[in-house]
């Protein structure tokens, strides 16, 4: 633990030294007196968008040029946390150009956004809008580790394990937000994945196309447990993975999305992987070919996609994996729910909970297709040595949380606040988390945490920075009687 807390001082020490502190991505700008009880948008200007087209930045907004708006109501209290406006409410102004201005950082083509109005007259005004584009295309190595997960490669590290490529994205072709991608990568494993995303297309910008191919070669793969402990191979071709992929995303209204995604997923193990669990995939082969349909919908009114300090998400799913169209390989069925919750208590005190389930048919699914509580962004904290597989999972994490920097930017220089590479975003959050978790895996004795009620708490830190990147630092104890410190990355809840 004080090991923890001492790596933690030094890192704070030598990032702050000469920080220049300013506002983090922008704000709102409302004159403290108006003097009609509503004011009419007749404009709206924008300035600061090199790239991206202006219409991209419109559709984000929670109101339109025209649209009248209440300033105040004397005698009724101001609730600016609330969602729920109404005409003749003393906050509308105020609500409407908050949401609108956390829809554009949403949208993840700006550094910073701030609206403002320009006074026309008592009752007309024009909004103006000034944004701070990203930069929008990148070019950079990246590591795979051939190795469990990260916090195992620590306790072992072996700079072997790493197999390097190159990355290169571009995150707003011609203006539009289209964005396109291509890794590849080499080493004891191997891959290569592309991705064209369109974020919305035809007349009402409702409905987005994202279609995406990508082979994986394996060298480390995780094809059992006991005593919840990873099972691994480590050879050459150990599974070999093509996929095809197309998603549709819908977005009927400002805070509501659905999710229709189609997968062809060809997976093939090695002679030695097939060896050592037969049943690894389905129906006893060393190969499955299935196609998978993935359907969603989901309510999302957070402040901010990379890490909310308020709003709501909710989201219902199923996953039918193997439609039995191109093969009868392949037939399960997973259902759940996922809810998370953020409220600020004050002006530095922070909640945050999320609560998820998740099911299946009730199948007894190879290990492939198994549920998993510990990859991804399902997992509790303090159990990354160990792996909870089976056919139902339920979570919940939950944190409190104090602001110790709050949201700034550090200037390499006076005046360059809005230079995309000689300024850094940056903003530390002290987390006290409990989490709490329970497998169910009917078809296996072997693993004594499956089945189990699962408990872990504990201190963090978040580092939180440009380009939607989070960086935790957690010692976490947990119910089995192991403690440990941990790194992780994005947002915790």
């Amino acid at each position: 633990m004080r090991q923890f807390f001492t790596l933690l001082f030094f890192f704070l020490s030598a990032f702050f030294m000469g920080v220049q502190a300013q506002n983090k991505d922008g704000a709102i700008h409302v004159p403290d007196t108006l003097l009609s009880p509503y004011i009419k948008i007749t404009g709206i200007e924008i300035s600061g968008n090199k790239l991206t087209k202006p219409g991209i930045l419109l559709r984000e907004l929670d109101f339109r040029k025209g649209d009248s708006l209440a300033t105040f109501q004397k005698g009724k209290k101001v609730d600016f946390s609330d969602r729920n406006f109404y005409p003749g409410d003393s906050s509308e102004l105020r609500l409407r150009m908050n949401y609108s201005r956390e829809n554009l950082i949403n949208t993840k083509l700006f550094l910073t956004v701030d609206l403002s109005l320009k006074k026309i007259s008592n009752t007309q005004y024009i909004l103006l809008i000034d944004v701070n584009e990203r930069h929008f295309w990148w070019l950079f190595p990246v590591a795979k580790l051939n190795a469990p997960n990260f916090n195992e490669w620590l306790r072992d590290i072996q700079w072997s394990d790493l197999s390097m490529g190159l990355f290169f994205s571009d995150n707003n072709l011609f203006g539009l937000n289209h964005q396109t991608s291509i890794v590849a990568l080499a080493g004891k494993s191997w891959a290569v994945a592309l991705g064209y995303k369109i974020p919305w297309i035809g007349k009402g910008q409702k409905v987005g196309l994202t279609m995406t191919a990508g082979y994986s070669n394996m060298y480390t793969v995780e094809y059992s447990s006991v005593d919840n402990k990873r099972q691994m191979l480590y050879a050459p071709s150990s599974s070999q993975d093509f996929k095809l992929g197309a998603k549709l995303t819908l977005r009927p209204g400002l805070y509501h999305y659905g999710t229709i995604h189609l997968t062809g997923d060809y997976i093939m193990v090695s002679d030695s992987m097939f060896r050592l669990d037969s049943n690894y995939l389905a129906k006893f082969k060393k190969k499955n070919i299935s196609l998978s349909l993935y359907v969603d919908y989901y309510y999302d009114s957070r402040n901010c996609q990379n890490y909310p300090l308020k709003g709501n998400l909710l989201r219902v799913f199923i996953n039918k994996v193997g439609l039995g169209l191109v093969s009868k390989d392949v037939d399960l069925f997973y259902y759940g729910i996922d809810f998370h919750f953020y409220q600020t208590l004050s002006r530095k005190w922070y909640v945050a909970e999320m609560v998820k389930a998740e099911n299946s048919a009730g199948e007894d699914a190879p290990y492939y297709y198994q549920l998993n509580m510990t990859h991804g962004k399902d997992f509790i904290r303090g159990f990354d040595l160990y792996t909870l597989k089976g056919d139902q999972m339920y979570y919940s994490r939950n944190n409190i949380k104090y602001e110790l920097i709050k949201p700034n930017v550090k200037k390499v220089k006076e005046g360059q606040e809005k230079n995309k590479f000689k300024s850094i975003q940056y903003a530390f959050y002290l987390n006290a988390f409990a989490d709490a978790g329970y497998v169910v895996n009917k078809f296996t004795t072997a693993n004594p945490y499956d089945n189990k009620f699962l408990m872990s708490w504990g201190l963090g830190i978040d580092f939180v920075t440009y380009y939607d990147l989070v960086i935790r630092f957690e010692y976490a104890f947990t119910s089995i009687g192991t403690n440990g410190f941990f790194f992780g990355f994005g947002m915790p809840i």
